[in-house]
């Protein structure tokens, strides 16, 4: 679990804040590479709660002064955890960029009817050891605790243990806030992809524009045009034919009215009296 932890911290330094998921249900140890966003990371791990039990709870941590992720940082302080042995690590969580937002997935993440409660550390240390005394927190399903970045790394290393120790808690999630680069080159990335988008939507606008104005272009350079049915040339292709055709009818009939005498004589009759 220590080697775990330092891999985590060196991961989450490089790509973005990691997850670690405690839950009492689940003991195989599972890491996960691809990207999981908070609120998805919230519904897939959340447990069963009752007025005696607790379904999840989250413990964000704030950024460092300098705008990195702060969880990288104290990981391998945190002895006491390290010793707990996590079901599920996610390397890469995204949309966490502050304390609102993860409040807002929270939110999200949950049932019609469940309660989200939003903590800060000192209070949920005092509330999580009179668990049995305070309606509010066995009411809620989810509490999320947000953690200062000043806060000592072994008062976060005894309270997260001791959650996961706690009998009520079915799921415990150690996160971070992502840092701040990570947060803007993803702003910037989704500007891009944006404006990539509008261009891509204004070219096809613009070609199918340009068609329109070929085609009513097209159209006006048929103006004035009509089709007829007999031109000059075919008629008189025909004229011609019918003119040829009577013309070799009478000169094949003629040709046949040709013809000799049926009578022949062996005397030629005289000059000038009829035979």
């Amino acid at each position: 679990m220590v080697r775990l932890l330092l891999v985590v911290s060196l991961i989450s330094t490089a790509l973005a804040a990691p997850a670690l998921v405690w839950n009492n249900n689940n003991h195989n140890a599972v890491n996960d590479a691809e990207a999981v966003h908070v609120g998805r990371l919230l519904s897939t791990h959340a447990g069963k709660s009752d007025e005696s039990s607790l379904a999840s709870v989250l413990f964000s941590i704030d950024r460092a002064a300098n705008g990195q992720e702060s969880l990288s940082a104290i990981t391998p302080q945190l002895e006491s955890v390290a010793k707990r042995e996590a079901s599920v690590t996610h390397y890469h969580v995204w949309g966490g960029d502050s304390r609102k937002t993860v409040s807002r997935e929270a939110r999200n993440s949950v049932t019609e009817g469940e309660h989200v409660l939003e903590l800060d550390f000192d209070e949920f240390k005092g509330k999580l050891s009179n668990f049995k005394e305070d309606k509010v927190l066995r009411k809620s399903n989810t509490v999320v605790v947000h953690i200062s970045e000043n806060t000592p790394a072994k008062d976060i290393d005894a309270t997260v243990s001791a959650a996961i120790d706690h009998s009520a808690v079915n799921t415990v999630i150690l996160t971070g806030l992502r840092g701040v680069e990570e947060v803007k080159h993803e702003r910037t990335f989704s500007r891009m992809t944006l404006k990539q988008e509008k261009n891509a939507s204004r070219r096809r606008l613009d070609e199918q524009g340009e068609d329109e104005e070929d085609k009513k272009k097209n159209n006006d350079d048929f103006k004035g045009i009509y089709y007829v049915q007999m031109t000059p040339n075919i008629f008189a292709g025909i004229f011609f034919t019918i003119f040829f055709a009577m013309i070799a009818n009478i000169g094949i009939n003629c040709m046949g009215m040709i013809s000799n005498s049926d009578v022949y004589v062996s005397k030629i009759p005289s000059v000038g009296r009829e035979a």
